[in-house]
């Protein structure tokens, strides 16, 4: 991998480093219930691999790619639709908010606009990537609807979002908001797979 390909991956890294560290610190782990904390971490471990390790490039490394730069889109739009509409400016105009919903995603996805190879997703690729952020969304429930775990200065408590919080708008408003992130999530994904699909090859018939 060539040094001036590592440029937005290295840009990636610190961006997560500066982001996580100003979010966690001092001792606050219970943000790591939180599903951009986790897909950040995500997107930190897996550029910090592309810049150390340096892997030759291949079609697994593109589809794995394709479910990072997913789940950190995620975020983006979540953030954007349903979180930043209720966000006080003193929770908006942080270091972290910015670098964790708005940079780090937005590098992401130049870096997979710029680099990532053509023809290497499959049609079902899209469906394997929901599978990262179902794990989260059962992990979420199970924590609040089972064990009740409270999380510091969160308002929908034990949950760490308001749209899973079914204790206050049920299963039937619970899965409204969760067939609409899916179908968003499902659309960005095979989106990204049709820009990404392999060029038609042209052949010419010659002519006896």
């Amino acid at each position: 991998m060539q040094a001036r390909r590592l440029i937005l991956p290295s840009l990636i890294v610190l961006t997560e480093l500066v982001g996580l560290t100003f979010n966690l610190y001092p001792n606050k782990w219970h943000q790591l219930t939180y599903y951009t904390l986790l897909s950040n971490i995500l997107v930190l471990v897996f550029f910090a691999w592309l810049v150390l390790g340096r892997p030759t490039p291949s079609a697994s490394l593109t589809r794995i790619k394709g479910a990072v730069t997913t789940a950190i889109l995620l975020t983006f739009f979540v953030y954007l639709v349903l979180l930043m509409p209720t966000a006080t400016p003193e929770q908006f105009w942080r270091v972290q908010n910015f670098a964790l919903h708005f940079i780090a995603p937005i590098l992401v996805i130049l870096d997979w606009l710029l680099y990532d190879a053509k023809g290497h997703y499959r049609w079902f690729e899209p469906l394997t990537w929901t599978v990262l952020p179902l794990i989260y969304m059962t992990f979420a429930l199970i924590r609040g609807a089972v064990f009740h775990l409270p999380i510091p200065n969160e308002k929908a408590s034990p949950y760490p979002y308001f749209f899973l919080n079914i204790d206050r708008i049920g299963w039937w408003g619970f899965s409204k908001y969760f067939v609409a992130i899916l179908a968003v999530f499902l659309l960005l994904a095979y989106g990204m797979l049709a820009l990404k699909r392999a060029p038609k090859v042209v052949r010419f018939h010659e002519k006896h």
